[in-house]
């Protein structure tokens, strides 16, 4: 059986959904100490969302929850320490890559999941090792271990064949490889916008994923 969507959830979901909204217009409008408050305030809603879920597997609410809280630490030390909020986000993917892998896996979703991330390292993530080489090689083996463990977690995602968590990863991975090309390879226009947008609506797919059941189950 499904977990249920308490009336507590729905409310703190459209709370968090608001405050995101909040924070893009913040992002957009380069008001930066607005947006580093409202930006954390979106993952704690997140977080009070989880553990409003009823029946949600406890080892699921518990590492989502934790995952989340790491996500809060990337989030705050961002503006402040770059190589310091990588490893939070680092950890908090693979915390993910852990809650999908109790959630269940089909080989062919997650063969599509392989198929899309391959693309996309062809595409893009190579591109950003190359010049994260070019500006800041000692940056080099830190990303290419994160964009193997981002790539891991969309593959893992998809092996759920949960819509929401397939959906959720592959924006949070579309906001990642945007955050490392825009600081090592190019600015891009609206970068910051399209990044925070990609990011809140990951976490919030990811979040609805526990309570979303692959089709069929």
């Amino acid at each position: 059986m499904s977990p249920d969507v308490t009336l507590t959830a729905l409310l703190v979901l459209v709370l968090a959904s608001l405050l995101a909204v909040a924070d893009w217009v913040a992002v957009a409008r380069e008001r930066i100490p607005l947006a580093r408050l409202l930006g954390p305030a979106v993952i704690c809603a997140l977080v009070v969302v989880v553990w409003s879920f009823d029946d949600v597997d406890g080892a699921w609410r518990a590492l989502f929850s934790v995952a989340l809280a790491l996500s809060l630490v990337r989030d705050v030390l961002a503006p402040r320490w770059f190589a310091g909020a990588v490893v939070a986000s680092l950890f908090a993917h693979v915390v993910y890559v852990v809650g999908f892998q109790r959630m269940g896996w089909s080989w062919l979703w997650a063969a599509a999941g392989i198929v899309v991330v391959l693309l996309a390292a062809g595409a893009y993530a190579a591109h950003v090792v190359t010049g994260v080489r070019a500006t800041s090689p000692l940056y080099t083996g830190t990303v290419v271990l994160y964009v193997g463990v981002v790539s891991l977690m969309v593959v893992a995602a998809a092996g759920t064949g949960r819509p929401t968590a397939v959906a959720g990863a592959f924006l949070f991975y579309a906001s990642d490889t945007l955050v490392g090309w825009n600081r090592f390879r190019a600015p891009t226009p609206y970068a910051p916008v399209l990044i925070a947008v990609a990011y809140h609506l990951a976490q919030m797919l990811l979040v609805l994923s526990l309570t979303v059941g692959a089709p069929g189950l």
